[in-house]
């Protein structure tokens, strides 16, 4: 499963702002935004590690002065970056406290409980659609974070094999996404599963197209990888050795920069 808060990510609920009539600054305030800002261009950058210091100095910065809508912001990117290193313990841990403690602006604890269920869908569905409740539930209208709360629950259908409620989730989570190419590409790319599971070849290898096309665009590796293995999938379930050979020979590439197996 992608991972859409990482790379192609609106940064918006990251981005800090303070008021344009403050002149003066304690320097308190300069440290905390400063890593912030520094934090936000590593990402976009691919600096992962040094995102990861950003943000943890920014989190202790904004602590230190009683900014708890820069603690939640410093909180989500952390965890963001926790996970695209494979730290998801440690993201889980610092997501936790957002879904207790009042201090934290719904519009974060909406976000928080969203990347919770991102983490856990695959091992605990039934906690995953527990998070994506309270997610929708604390998420203001309109809801910046609507189409994710939909994708994720689109997956969570699929792989319990109810592919009418992933289908029309992912449907619905596409008329949201609208500029989000992360998104568009992960509810386009569930129609494609879900087609293929209804043996509706043509119609998941149209969808696997247009998946690829914004995959690319985000330049994301792993991204690019599940995708054509899934294509690869829809090759040998229909019985299309030209789209199997077609699909290996970018396996093949893709994992020859990667170190994986096609």
């Amino acid at each position: 499963m992608k991972l859409t808060w990482v790379l192609c990510l609106s940064l918006s609920l990251l981005v800090a702002c303070s008021s344009t009539s403050e002149k003066i600054k304690s320097p308190a305030r300069i440290q905390a935004e400063l890593a912030h800002r520094n934090a936000l261009q590593a990402i976009r950058d691919g600096r992962i590690e040094s995102a990861e210091f950003e943000w943890r100095a920014a989190l202790q910065a904004y602590q230190a002065i009683d900014d708890w809508q820069g603690q939640g912001m410093a909180r989500l990117g952390l965890a963001q970056v926790q996970v695209r290193q494979g730290e998801k313990q440690q993201a889980e841990q610092v997501l936790m406290p957002m879904l207790t403690l009042p201090a934290f602006v719904l519009a974060h604890q909406s976000q928080a409980a969203m990347q919770m269920a991102q983490l856990v869908q695959q091992q605990d569905p039934v906690r995953a659609k527990e998070f994506l409740r309270l997610a929708s539930d604390t998420c203001a209208s309109p809801c910046p974070v609507a189409a994710q709360i939909l994708n994720v629950g689109a997956k969570i259908a699929l792989r319990e094999e109810h592919f009418d409620s992933a289908g029309a989730a992912a449907q619905q989570a596409l008329s949201l996404a609208a500029g989000n190419i992360a998104e568009l590409a992960f509810s386009q790319r569930i129609l494609a599963e879900v087609a293929l599971k209804q043996r509706e070849f043509t119609v998941a290898l149209s969808w696997l197209e247009q998946v690829i096309v914004l995959d690319r665009k985000c330049a994301e590796p792993l991204w690019l990888l599940d995708d054509y293995r899934l294509m690869f999938e829809i090759g040998k379930q229909s019985g299309d050795s030209a789209l199997q050979a077609r699909a290996e020979v970018h396996l093949s590439s893709l994992c020859g920069a990667l170190a994986c197996l096609p």
